[in-house]
């Protein structure tokens, strides 16, 4: 049907700003805003339909990642097709430089020289070769992957990388590192951390002949690598200094990459001046995995480590360890270390242990899966609405109450709820939980709670 695509205000609409609005529902604001608002399509007299785009990078990466949206848009909006094609062309937008021209211009930059808040400065294991690539990191990838290339001469510029903790964002980051030193794309290195970086100003204060170091430190850098940036927070004095850095790098093109465990405009108590820099950049972020990365992380580190595993252990752990990669890998450790002293070895059962599954064969009859159907069901929409990256009204109030049951009837970490739900953040859990709440106190809201209790009373009888 052509619901979402053909209504009276867009009836108006050219094919392809009937499909861009279609993805927009689809996609976070900020995916939309840097892969498709500058984007057309042209169709040509064979029925392919041709989408063009600023340069090949863009080309390259909304073909990897959005094929399947664009020919599902494509569809819903009646745009006949035999072929879909993604093509580089220059017109009047602003136009980044393809990165195979900007790698043959570092060839001519001087060999790299790591400078770290860090003794040995980055950790061995975090290069891109051993980071594994999903659903919920490839657009954070390919952005780091392109900094490491070129930095400073990217759109990427500053670069930063948020999410949760545990996913990844300190692995790119020292990935970043990595590359530009062993490629020399780059003259000199900083990573810090945040904490680091304010020890190192406090120490300056105390010790004002450390002063030409503190700032040569940084000011000397071509590529400052900042993580954890959220830990600046109500820290003044700090943003101050740390404003003082970035500006001046990026006003020399040099390449500053940050991360957060949130964007940086929820940032609580940081500089509205820094905030805007940062949202002059580009913002990614990276997601809890779904279980078949989670598999081919266990799968790449048990090669690491030279073991072999049964594939129903894998799978158990990865299917059980929603909330991030620290803590799945942190399981597998574990799973290797007992099994090693145990008499059966490898085993499916030990794995259940680790897991908190305990051997018992009774599971929680009453899941996320279900509380989602019986919501879906009680305001006839389809299931898939609710995980759906959609703001329409019919979809927004179910959702939140199925996470508001979800929360209420399972044992699920707002993380996990979050994930069910299109791989949602579990701050989003939080607010939608709050918000129910709420309204189920509020006397003008009758309806709702008519609603809920329907729902609740078919839950009662699944449970």
């Amino acid at each position: 049907m052509l619901a979402t695509a053909l209504t009276s205000e867009s009836a108006q609409l050219t094919p392809w700003q009937a499909c861009q609005r279609y993805i927009e529902e689809r996609v976070p604001a900020s995916t939309f805003d840097t892969w498709f608002r500058t984007t057309e399509l042209v169709m040509r007299d064979d029925g392919c339909a041709c989408v063009q785009v600023p340069n090949k990078f863009a080309a390259d990466l909304i073909e990897a990642n959005f094929t399947g949206l664009i020919r599902e848009a494509l569809a819903a909006c009646r745009v006949n097709f035999s072929a879909l094609v993604f093509e580089p062309v220059v017109r009047e937008w602003a136009v980044v430089e393809q990165l195979a021209e900007q790698a043959a211009e570092v060839k001519h930059r001087q060999v790299p020289q790591a400078v770290s808040g860090k003794t040995g400065c980055f950790y061995p294991d975090y290069t891109f070769d051993t980071f594994v690539e999903g659903d919920s990191n490839a657009m954070a990838l390919t952005a780091a992957r392109s900094v490491a290339e070129a930095p400073g001469s990217n759109q990427f510029n500053p670069l930063i990388i948020y999410g949760g903790t545990g996913l990844g964002k300190t692995h790119l980051l020292q990935a970043i590192g990595h590359y530009a030193q062993a490629e020399c794309t780059v003259g000199q290195v900083v990573y810090i951390t945040s904490e680091e970086f304010t020890n190192e100003y406090t120490q300056f204060l105390h010790d004002k002949k450390a002063s030409v170091s503190f700032y040569k430190k940084f000011m000397d850098t071509d590529l400052l690598l900042i993580d954890d940036i959220q830990f600046f927070s109500d820290k003044g004095k700090i943003q101050e200094q740390f404003y003082l850095i970035f500006n001046k790098l990026l006003q020399e093109n040099k390449q500053i990459v940050l991360s957060s465990d949130c964007l940086p405009d929820s940032i609580q108590g940081l500089m509205a001046h820094i905030i805007s820099r940062f949202q002059g950049g580009f913002n990614v972020d990276i997601l809890p995995p779904n279980v078949e990365t989670r598999m081919a992380i266990l799968r790449k580190k048990v090669e690491s480590e030279g073991c072999t595993l049964p594939d129903e252990a894998i799978q158990y752990i990865a299917e059980h360890t929603k909330s991030n990669v620290r803590e799945l890998l942190g399981i597998l450790t574990k799973y290797i270390f007992s099994a090693s002293f145990s008499d059966t070895g490898f085993t499916l059962d030990i794995a259940k242990e680790l897991c908190g599954g305990a051997i018992t064969g009774k599971e929680e009859r009453l899941t996320v899966k279900r509380i989602m159907e019986a919501v879906a069901d009680a305001y006839g929409i389809g299931v898939n609405q609710l995980s759906a990256h959609t703001r329409k009204k019919e979809a927004t109030l179910p959702r939140a109450v199925a996470m508001y049951l979800c929360k209420k009837w399972t044992r699920q970490t707002n993380l996990t709820i979050g994930l069910d739900f299109g791989g949602r953040n579990h701050s989003t859990v939080i607010a939608a939980v709050k918000k129910i709440e709420a309204d189920l106190a509020d006397d003008g809201q009758a309806e709702l709670r008519t609603k809920v209790s329907e729902i609740e009373g078919r839950l009662r009888k699944l449970s």
